[in-house]
């Protein structure tokens, strides 16, 4: 009973995350034990654990009287979560280059021809998933666990912010966005770190600011 229980919490909070991270579930909204009962099928126990689980993340926050409701990215919480993929991602690229097999290069590859297919269609949900892809390899490939656990810390907020930015781009942003990611791409294939690095750098100066104008137009 322990273990499926367990599970059933597990299964729970990742639905809770898929609805939150999508913003079927937007910030602000009251998250009340005995609805989510109802809506998950777990027990009160599964839904606790569920949302202690995603507090742990920062995607929900505890209020008054204890009721948790979903949090909200804050400018400036978005603004120093850039700073820090700013300071870690070109590093992560041209350590990618110095020890990414071609396996890595390969599946590299695939997540961009995602990305720039669900830019065409268009499918944003496809669309960020294709951006988790391509720097979870990326920073699999790099073989520093410290700085892909420091970016994993963050991952809820960044999928967040890639979701709220991708409802607000037009199709034409969209595209561009999967070029450049093209771009990071073919500097990698050529083993170029250099230039990798500084393509990382732009590309994350260019999504921190289009970001900072969302979240200026949600304030």
């Amino acid at each position: 009973m322990g273990p499926r229980q367990n599970t059933r919490a597990g299964r729970s909070a990742e639905t809770l995350r898929e609805a939150i991270l999508s913003l079927r579930l937007v910030p602000g909204t009251r998250l009340v034990e005995r609805d989510m009962v109802e809506r998950l099928g777990v027990s009160r126990t599964g839904v606790r654990a569920a949302l202690q689980s995603l507090e742990a993340e920062g995607l929900v926050v505890r209020g008054h009287r204890g009721v948790f409701s979903v949090a909200a990215v804050s400018r400036d919480e978005a603004r120093q979560i850039y700073e820090v993929r700013a300071a870690l991602e070109p590093a992560m690229a041209r350590l990618f280059i110095a020890r990414a097999g071609e396996d890595r290069v390969v599946a590299l590859g695939e997540a961009v021809a995602c990305a720039e297919a669900a830019a065409r269609a268009p499918d944003g949900v496809a669309y960020v998933e294709a951006f988790r892809s391509f720097y979870a390899v990326l920073l699999a490939g790099s073989g520093n666990e410290i700085a892909r656990h420091i970016l994993e810390m963050a991952e809820a907020r960044i999928t967040y912010l890639r979701h709220l930015t991708t409802q607000k781009a037009s199709q034409a942003r969209q595209l561009r966005t999967a070029a450049l990611l093209r771009g990071i791409f073919t500097a990698v294939q050529r083993r170029a770190p250099d230039l990798a690095a500084r393509r990382c750098a732009a590309f994350v100066e260019r999504s921190a600011r289009f970001a900072m104008e969302v979240l200026q137009d949600k304030g």
